[in-house]
């Protein structure tokens, strides 16, 4: 269902910034978990979130799960609201208690906002919606949960956010612009944890792409496979990489 706060950006940019709106259906409320309880360490809807991508990705340690998990945590709950702001300006509201997110393996299943409306617009309300009142919360309470490092779950966060503008069908030059604006003055210190590029591939297309200077360690994972970005890869190997991909 498509609102005019929140319009279906999946349509033209892909399956990642799909919204659903309003309570889940009949027989799938135990599916949808609020984002809100995800803020607490103690809380047993994140227990349930870190548990799912610990068996889906196959980690050994719940550490290890829970970096993989803010990755892809911000690469998708809050990956519209991102974008839309990027585009237009406009800021959608996905702060935690409007939010509801669906488990799903390795990765979220789901997005639901339980009433599509914009906050104000702009690169401050971004940043308090979507940095300082949901993922760098999720990160502390990860951190504290797993003792995971605060860095490189930091780093994850800004991976995901960054992905959010570089896996969009729009411009590469707009999108990293757009990028080096969101990061300039973004908390948590996330503008030294990674950088966006500019690569062109084969067919002389451009595209932005995200290099980490932090490890998820999905590489310990089951998969035993380092992500594109990954900062044990020399950057040269990730930019020739990103720029053979179609």
């Amino acid at each position: 269902m498509n609102s005019p706060a929140t319009p279906d950006l999946s349509a033209t940019h892909g399956p990642r910034y799909r919204l659903l709106h309003g309570p889940p259906p009949d027989g799938e409320h135990g599916d949808w978990l609020p984002a809100d309880r995800l803020l607490s360490p103690g809380a047993p809807e994140l227990a349930r979130l870190l548990e799912s991508e610990h068996r889906g990705s196959g980690h050994r340690t719940a550490h290890a799960a829970a970096l993989t998990l803010i990755a892809v945590y911000a690469g998708r709950v809050t990956a519209a609201a991102v974008l839309r702001w990027a585009l237009d300006g406009q800021v959608p509201d996905l702060r935690p208690r409007n939010v509801l997110v669906r488990p799903s393996g390795h990765g979220i299943g789901g997005v639901r906002v339980r009433s599509p409306r914009l906050l104000e617009p702009g690169l401050a309300s971004l940043h308090r919606s979507v940095l300082d009142g949901h993922l760098l919360p999720l990160a502390d309470a990860l951190h504290t949960r797993t003792r995971a490092g605060l860095r490189q779950l930091r780093g994850g966060v800004a991976h995901g956010c960054a992905t959010a503008l570089c896996a969009a069908s729009a411009p590469a030059e707009e999108m990293a612009a757009r990028w080096a604006e969101f990061v300039a003055r973004a908390p948590g210190g996330l503008s030294r944890l990674g950088e966006v590029e500019r690569v062109v591939r084969a067919d002389g297309t451009a595209r932005a792409v995200y290099l980490r200077r932090t490890c998820c360690l999905f590489h310990t994972s089951a998969e035993s496979v380092r992500c594109a970005s990954c900062c044990l890869t020399p950057r040269t190997e990730r930019l020739r990489a990103y720029a053979r991909r179609t």
